[in-house]
């Protein structure tokens, strides 16, 4: 288990007051919400500066009036880090429906681990977690960050719905000249942008609607608005743009490349699998039974390893892995036996993709397709739901 790791907070500075754009949120007129809401996001900004195609820039400001007791978590902002991405600065106030403003600041936060679960046993994602006094009914709660990173990919998810209604929200993406960038919205109509000039725009969405948690609701993703934005050189689109799905398959196919190589290990373990079996079926049975049940889920993420797998003679070698891990073993012993499979790339949250276009976030999972031989028919083979 990875132990969470806390400095000791400073205390909360009382008079320093909220800036001014949280000060002009104090009389905003707010529909009438039922007993059930607890706190209504008032503001929210977000600007990004793509710098170059191995660092962007990203501003974020937001404030939450909080309605009820059950939504003073708004009080506690965390804000994820790792090699690849550097927090620069993070703030917090709170503006009290009576007294002085509180202020927090970058050295009152502590830091954390990320959570171990879903068999991910080393992450080297962390969180910096910042707790605003007095998330009290009545109270306004407010934070800005600033983030750098060198990004794995060329896109961004502008998430804009949540649990609790949203009044105000903004994006902005400013571009590099001579860069484009497409868009793709889901669960929500199309907003078109202004153009802020000097290669950026805006994008603002207004009232949208808290998602109200019921039983057996679809998955979060499945009914969330979001935008999805990817960005380019024109003309010469990286790898790593996302921008459609054939590029999207290029890039995971890039990044599997030569790991379904079989060892000498493989081969061997494979020859001792199937030396006994009569047909093709019963052979590729073997292998998936053996990877099924003697290796074990194990899942190291570190940086791109969220998205690449290991060798497959490293998956054999040390008998752990998480699913892209096993489907690169499992396709370099099908090799062995002359069978041809793929990895495919998938989301098992019902709504959670758009056909338009990938979004980098919007999988989950990844299994294996395994092209039958011309005639190979049998009932353990049809499929059913």
């Amino acid at each position: 288990m990875i132990a969470w790791m806390l400095v000791c907070p400073a205390q909360a500075h009382a008079g320093s007051d909220a800036p001014q754009w949280m000060h002009a949120l104090i009389n905003a007129p707010l529909p009438p919400y039922d007993e059930k809401t607890d706190a209504v996001l008032l503001y929210s900004e977000t600007n990004v500066t793509v710098l170059s195609t191995d660092k962007i820039r990203t501003q974020v400001r937001e404030a939450y009036k909080i309605l009820r007791p059950n939504g003073r978590y708004h009080g506690t902002v965390d804000v994820h880090f790792n090699p690849q991405r550097k927090i620069k600065t993070l703030h917090g106030w709170c503006i009290p429906a009576q007294g002085k403003d509180y202020e927090v600041k970058d050295k009152d936060a502590v830091e954390r681990s990320s959570n171990a679960d879903g068999g991910e046993l080393i992450s080297d994602t962390k969180y910096r977690v910042l707790r605003i006094p007095a998330p009290d009914p009545g109270n306004i709660i407010g934070y800005e960050y600033e983030v750098e990173e060198q990004p794995l990919f060329l896109q961004l998810i502008w998430s804009f719905q949540e649990l609790d209604p949203v009044l105000e929200s903004h994006y902005s993406l400013q571009i590099p000249s001579g860069w484009e960038y497409k868009v793709s919205w889901l669960n929500h109509p199309e907003v078109k942008p202004t153009d802020a000039g000097n290669n950026s725009w805006r994008w603002t969405v207004n009232d949208v609607k808290g998602i109200r948690k019921e039983p057996l609701m679809p998955p979060f993703g499945g009914v969330a608005g979001e935008m999805i934005v990817s960005f380019f050189t024109a003309g010469r689109p990286a790898l790593n743009t996302n921008a459609a799905w054939d590029a999207m398959g290029k890039w995971y196919g890039n990044l599997v490349g030569e790991r379904v190589g079989a060892s000498l290990e493989i081969k061997q373990g494979v020859a001792t699998l199937t030396a006994s079996k009569a047909t093709i079926l019963q052979k590729m049975q073997a292998i998936g039974y053996f990877v099924q049940h003697d290796i074990r889920y194990v899942a190291i993420e570190l940086g791109i390893g969220g998205f690449q797998p290991h060798s497959a003679t490293d998956v054999y070698s040390h008998h752990y892995g998480d699913c892209k891990d096993k489907a690169t073993l499992v396709r370099s012993m099908l090799r062995e036996i002359g069978i041809d499979s793929y990895h495919v790339v998938i989301n098992d949250e019902r709504g959670s993709v758009t056909g338009e276009m990938p979004a980098h976030n919007g999988f989950n999972h990844v299994i294996t397709a395994i092209k039958l031989p011309d005639g190979l028919t049998d009932p353990s083979l049809i499929a059913t739901m």
